[in-house]
């Protein structure tokens, strides 16, 4: 299965701008259904066309907060953003997802930041099991290795 990870149009120039900073809160949001928007600057802008899944089996909307977010100098020219990677437990029936959404939580408007695409199947975690959002080895995002 072929995960993406792509960030919103405006995700580099927010940090870059420190609109977005590694401070904030950043959440995660599941979806049974989320078209990438990549000109939305906004959370509601970006979950037009959506269906986020609903509160239920192990998943509460709007609530799952990415922790331990840093950044870190890799190389010599470069920096990496990583955080913990993000478990929900099913529990009383699966949770099935499409795609995901993070978000900067600490803004009004909730701007989105990347866009998960958990391919062209649902990935899916039975009662009981894991349902896990394991970051790349380089990070959420890499700036400046070259």
């Amino acid at each position: 299965m072929a995960i993406t990870f792509r960030p919103y149009n405006h995700t580099a120039s927010r940090y870059f701008s420190g609109a977005n900073a590694i401070g904030d809160t950043y959440k995660v949001n599941l979806y049974s259904v989320l078209p990438f928007i990549p000109a939305a600057t906004t959370k509601a802008a970006a979950e037009v066309g959506a269906t986020q899944l609903p509160t239920a089996n192990g998943y509460t909307q709007n609530a799952k907060v990415i922790e331990g977010l840093v950044a870190t100098i890799i190389a010599t020219n470069g920096c990496k953003l990583d955080g913990e990677d993000v478990i929900w437990t099913a529990s009383g029936g699966e949770l099935s997802a499409i795609a995901g959404l993070v978000f900067n939580d600490t803004d009004a408007d909730d701007p989105p930041a990347w866009h998960i695409s958990f391919g062209n199947f649902p990935l899916v975690a039975g009662d009981g099991d894991q349902f896990l959002i394991q970051w790349n080895s380089l990070g959420l995002a890499t700036v400046g290795t070259n």
